[in-house]
């Protein structure tokens, strides 16, 4: 896990957040399952940060669908999610359509028998 080191681009306290760390833009998520407490971290590029500063909709679209993606890796039931993997999904949520990200977000919502809408509220509600 790579140490703050000041320079916070996005988000506060525990929740997503983007860090520059020698100049590479890193994206965390801290998850729980359980009594499990974890975070994760990607690497985003510069156009993916302005997208997540810009549309709030799309930050928590992104949130909780990697949430709820990562939740199950704590638990065994899916696979790590690798760098690749996390950025077709930063893709498709960031830089897609946005017919194609409410598909996604269905799609997630099945998968998970999950309503992904609930907590993208909340989050949207917090911008306020």
């Amino acid at each position: 896990m790579a140490a703050i080191s000041g320079n916070r681009r996005m988000g506060d306290g525990y929740e997503p957040h983007v860090d520059d760390i020698d100049g590479r833009l890193i994206y965390s998520l801290p998850v729980d399952s359980g009594h499990v407490s974890l975070s994760f971290e990607y690497e985003i590029e510069a156009g993916d940060l302005a997208v997540l500063l810009d549309d709030a909709y799309r930050r928590a679209v992104l949130h909780w669908v990697l949430h709820t993606k990562l939740q199950r890796t704590i638990t065994g039931m899916a696979v790590e999610i690798s760098q690749a993997d996390f950025r077709a999904l930063l893709s498709e949520i960031l830089h897609s359509p946005i017919d194609d990200v409410e598909r996604m977000i269905e799609a997630v919502n099945r998968q998970h028998n999950i309503r992904l809408q609930h907590c993208i509220r909340l989050d949207l509600a917090q911008e306020r």
